[in-house]
């Protein structure tokens, strides 16, 4: 469902110099300009460091902000709504988030057809549309802590081979080509454990590289892992992939780009509002390619929770 925005109401923008290895801070005086140009009111800050972006976004809603803007990519992103959501899950209702994507992920910009282009992401920002997406509540054991440590993410949850993926993954150059270079790193090394996934229509177990909550259909910069995933039909869509010897595994990785991995045997999928992922040994999670804890993962959807700028069309 479509609403007017208000063109008069001004936008915060939080601009991540250092996202997309500085990508955000070459672009952001072309995006700048095309603001101004089209007549789009904002007020614009730039990120110090981790945590900063929680920080800025917390205050402009304080102060009355309701449109804000993510010069950056999807960990920004994260960043921006966990420190929302920590200061008041109420406040996401009535907020409207658009991302100008100059990470190196992008994942959530693709699945909402936010433009690369200044130029054209401005006008999309002038026409004054919305729409309501979902979010997703990932519940989880925190490092080295005993109390649940609860976090949104607009994109994908999950553990298995992704966290070791990501601590092998080449800060810069195409995230999907870094992403496969870090598989290709992990998969020789990496012990599938014994995954257990429940959900309200029964439980799945087995070995498997990962198991994961999505939803959007991309995830390590473009990698098509749940290509049914929509971001506003209030469900998760759940991906678990078999183990494999490393042969028949590096021979599916074209997939990865295709949407083809949905269709293969080995890949299991399911449509949830919420499930729980456990595994032995216990393993790390990712949550929107940051981090999080350790499993049991707990994930349920929040239909409709978040404001978005609506690109359709």
């Amino acid at each position: 469902m479509m609403a007017p925005v208000r063109a008069a109401l001004p936008w915060f923008v939080i601009v991540n110099p250092a996202a997309g290895g500085s990508r955000a801070r070459r672009r952001w005086p072309a995006l700048r300009t095309a603001l101004e140009r089209h007549g789009i009111p904002f007020t614009a800050a730039l990120t110090a460091g981790p945590g900063h972006a929680q920080q800025l976004a917390v205050a402009a809603v304080t102060a009355g902000a309701r449109r804000l803007l993510v010069v950056g990519g999807d960990g920004s992103l994260h960043e921006v709504l966990n420190g929302l959501w920590a200061h008041d899950p109420g406040v996401l209702q009535h907020t409207v988030i658009a991302v100008a994507p100059c990470g190196s992920g992008n994942d959530w910009a693709r699945t909402l057809d936010f433009p690369g282009d200044p130029t054209r992401f401005a006008a999309r920002l002038a026409a004054g549309r919305t729409r309501r997406v979902d979010l997703g509540l990932a519940t989880c054991r925190p490092p080295g802590g005993s109390t649940d440590h609860r976090c949104v993410f607009h994109n994908v949850a999950g553990a298995g081979i992704d966290a070791a993926v990501l601590r092998r993954t080449p800060r810069r150059g195409p995230r999907a080509l870094a992403y496969l270079t870090g598989l290709a790193l992990a998969l020789p090394r990496f012990r599938a454990p014994e995954f257990r996934i429940s959900t309200d229509r029964g439980t799945r177990s087995g070995r498997f590289f990962i198991a994961l909550a999505a939803l959007g259909p991309d995830c390590g910069g473009g990698l098509r892992l749940a290509p049914g995933a929509r971001p506003d039909d209030g469900l998760l869509d759940l991906v678990a992939i078999d183990a494999l010897p490393l042969r028949r595994a590096l021979a599916r990785l074209p997939k990865l780009f295709n949407g083809r991995l949905a269709a293969d045997p080995a890949v299991h999928g399911e449509r949830s509002a919420a499930a729980r992922i456990e595994c032995d040994p216990p393993g790390e999670i990712q949550a929107d390619g940051q981090l999080i804890g350790t499993t049991p993962l707990t994930v349920q959807v929040l239909p409709g929770a978040l404001g978005a700028l609506d690109c359709r069309g």
